[in-house]
């Protein structure tokens, strides 16, 4: 995948899921997916690319990690490759609605 398509899908699932912070909500993976235009790929294996990318965005901006609004539908928690630095996954996601809340 070309890094230009990239970038262009985590500014898109940035403002994406700042939508969803300021409306409180969680975003399922196929959401987050069909939303910026990533059908029929392999979602746990690119779509982590583009969260990963996502969250070095949020930290260099001072920003709580919008990736922690992403969780599996059929657990409604994050994959396995979330990774909350130490921090609680649902406290990491209060500090993301709090944060963006103000913006």
């Amino acid at each position: 995948m070309e890094s230009t398509v990239r970038e262009q899908q985590v500014l898109q699932a940035r403002a994406a899921l700042i939508l969803a912070a300021r409306r409180r909500s969680l975003v399922t993976y196929k959401e987050l997916g069909l939303a910026i235009g990533m059908t029929g790929v392999s979602l746990s294996h690119h779509m982590g690319r583009v969260l990963d990318e996502l969250s070095d965005v949020c930290i260099e901006a001072g920003e709580p990690s919008l990736a922690a609004l992403v969780v599996k539908s059929d657990t409604g928690a994050p994959g396995k490759g979330f990774d909350d630095g130490g921090v609680p996954w649902h406290s990491e996601v209060q500090e993301v609605f709090r944060y963006w809340a103000k913006q």
